[in-house]
């Protein structure tokens, strides 16, 4: 979503005497917390009628009353924001807290970590490094096995239950 039309949104949010939106918009649009200032806009794209990114051509006054009508609507949105945060945050520790060993889910943050440093050392401190020193090194840390790598990585934390599924059905049928 664009500054401009978050902009717009809130300067309507302030016309129109909705200091929910309107503080919901200047806080949450973007970065980590833009979800809840993305379904803010998805909201009032809603009353409006329009979808989101049409919502820069909705008449002023049109814009006005889908903002007052979204304000109404404001505190449930951040109801269920919280219960979705909630909700991720119990699935996070229900995981954690399985009683088997840290080993069991371990891996996945683990490896994440890892390929993260990878990533880190080959695209940021190695050409640093060539850059200071005149060396070399970016020559012999390739960037295709890494990729692979992770790739590998993704593949097994992303679809391995997808698969063991898949599997499980095809046997079923047999």
């Amino acid at each position: 979503m664009s500054a401009i039309l978050a902009s717009i949104l809130i300067d309507v949010a302030a016309r129109v005497g909705a200091p929910i939106v309107k503080s919901l918009l200047e806080k949450h649009v973007g970065g980590t917390a833009g979800e809840i200032g993305g379904m803010v806009i998805d909201a009032i794209a809603g009353k409006a009628g329009v979808p989101p990114d049409d919502l820069r051509s909705v008449p002023s006054k049109d814009l006005e009353a889908a903002v007052a009508a979204a304000e109404v609507d404001a505190p449930q949105l951040v109801a269920a924001w919280v219960g979705q945060q909630r909700e991720a945050n119990r699935l996070m520790l229900a995981e954690m807290s399985k009683g088997r060993p840290w080993w069991t889910w371990g891996w996945r943050p683990a490896w994440m970590w890892f390929l993260g440093f990878l990533f880190l050392f080959r695209l940021v401190l190695v050409p640093l490094a060539d850059a200071v020193f005149g060396s070399r090194i970016a020559a012999t840390v390739d960037l295709s096995t890494m990729m692979t790598l992770t790739a590998w990585f993704m593949g097994l934390y992303m679809g391995g239950h997808t698969v063991k599924d898949a599997l499980a059905k095809w046997a079923e049928r047999s």
